[in-house]
């Protein structure tokens, strides 16, 4: 069994779209102050300023959280796939193909997985009530592999996955 972190690519790349995010947010407060001001506001409500910092605050955790934690565990018996708020796996004959999908910000090669086919060990999002998190979504579950490992074909992870799935290393589908 071994686990696969982000590459430190990925990592910044991460923390750098979190980041501009949250530029964008101090961005929209510092204009809101301004509006306010030159319409002769008296007072700022001091709710919309906790409002954006706290927004600020959640997404730098969050990203921080992902940029740590977010990894994949690689065995015999299949792939797990943690993530903030979800851990899921599935067996290696559950999973269809490696396919190109988008990830965050850009395209990368994922293993391509039917959503009926994987076991939730971990969901933390707010309406538990839900049988699961996936079942509104119609299509198919992504474990990203090209944030984990640079070159992941010729790398450890690819070595370790032709050896448990040698059926997925059919030509890759665009």
């Amino acid at each position: 069994m071994k686990e696969y972190y982000l590459t430190k690519c990925s990592m910044y790349l991460d923390i750098g779209l979190s980041m501009l995010g949250n530029i964008a947010l101090i961005g929209i407060m510092i204009g809101v102050m301004v509006y306010a001001s030159r319409n002769d506001a008296t007072e700022m409500p001091i709710c919309v300023l906790f409002f954006f910092l706290g927004i600020g605050i959640a997404s730098a955790v969050f990203i921080l959280h992902k940029a740590i934690y977010e990894h994949i565990t690689v065995s015999a018996n299949g792939v797990e796939y943690q993530a903030p708020g979800i851990i899921f796996d599935t067996d290696w004959n559950n999973i269809e193909k490696i396919s190109y999908h988008w990830h965050h910000s850009w395209r990368i090669e994922c293993l391509l997985i039917d959503n009926d086919q994987i076991r939730i060990k971990k969901w933390s999002f707010p309406a538990r009530a839900l049988p699961s998190p996936l079942t509104p979504f119609s299509h198919k579950t992504i474990i990203p592999l090209s944030c984990f490992a640079e070159n992941w074909r010729e790398n450890e992870l690819g070595q370790q996955i032709k050896q448990y799935a040698p059926q997925l290393f059919s030509p890759v589908e665009n």
